[in-house]
């Protein structure tokens, strides 16, 4: 009789124990997923601000290039080309790669794990249709900036168009290759978060 007793003590101080070890894990759990939670949104807050860092960047560029057009007597329609284009892609940049702090947070992970995997897709597109309007834009630019100097009869102007043809030729494949990094650090923060929230739902 003592020994069942003793089995019976012995089995619930067991059972006991178990819940409370299955406790301290959830708790651990819910600890780790809320931490990993927190890393993505921090993974993701720097395309955020960059893409604010353009939208600011956009009209003091605009602001600049418009004298310069002006005094090498290149046509506006070029501008408005550049101008356009620099808009559309920064427009294009913002809703793509927007995503609900809320969601990374608290939402449902399988449906963040599709919205990450889309703007991967969308984002290769934008930058593509992007190479492809830049390409257009340096090949204008250079070809009016070509028939600007043939017609300038300032020596003054006629090196500054020579110099402008030059370097647009340096900054296009300076901007080329800056371009390529960043869009490659934000496909690899996207696989990043991805291999998270693979990480919390399995």
């Amino acid at each position: 009789m003592d020994n069942n007793i003793n089995n019976d003590l012995q089995l619930e101080q067991m059972r006991q124990q178990m819940t409370e070890l299955k406790q301290q894990l959830d708790k651990q759990q819910i600890v780790n997923e809320q931490l990993l939670r927190q890393s993505m949104t921090s993974k993701m807050s720097w395309i955020k601000r960059y893409i604010w860092l353009e939208m600011a960047l956009i009209p003091i560029l605009l602001l600049i290039l418009a004298p310069i057009h002006a005094m090498l007597g290149l046509s506006w329609w070029l501008y408005g080309f550049l101008a356009v284009m620099l808009v559309v892609d920064v427009a294009a940049d913002w809703r793509i790669n927007h995503v609900d702090r809320n969601q990374l947070l608290t939402g449902n992970l399988v449906e963040a794990s599709r919205r990450l995997t889309l703007m991967k897709k969308q984002r290769a597109w934008s930058f593509a249709l992007g190479i492809l309007g830049v390409i257009i834009w340096i090949v204008w630019f250079l070809y009016e900036l070509q028939c600007a100097s043939g017609m300038q009869s300032s020596d003054f102007l006629n090196g500054f168009a020579m110099g402008g043809f030059f370097g647009g030729i340096i900054g296009g494949v300076i901007g080329l290759v800056v371009a390529i990094i960043i869009f490659y650090k934000m496909q690899r923060t996207n696989d990043e978060v991805l291999a998270q929230i693979d990480q919390l739902t399995q």
